[in-house]
């Protein structure tokens, strides 16, 4: 499953399922982590696309 789905559909459960705040502040914690594991994928990506560039002449 990709970051950005996995974000979408925790959103979705936040909006329409009434959680405690134990439960929020868990949802909310995983939207984080998602968000940096999505963060660190594009600039692997951006690092790759670069180094690809800078090869060719």
């Amino acid at each position: 499953m990709e970051y950005k789905e996995a974000i979408t559909i925790l959103k979705t459960l936040l909006e329409k399922h009434p959680l405690d705040d134990k439960e929020k502040e868990a949802v909310m914690t995983a939207l984080g982590v998602l968000s940096w594991g999505g963060l660190y994928e594009s600039r692997l990506k951006d690092r790759k696309s670069r180094r690809d560039k800078s090869v060719e002449w």
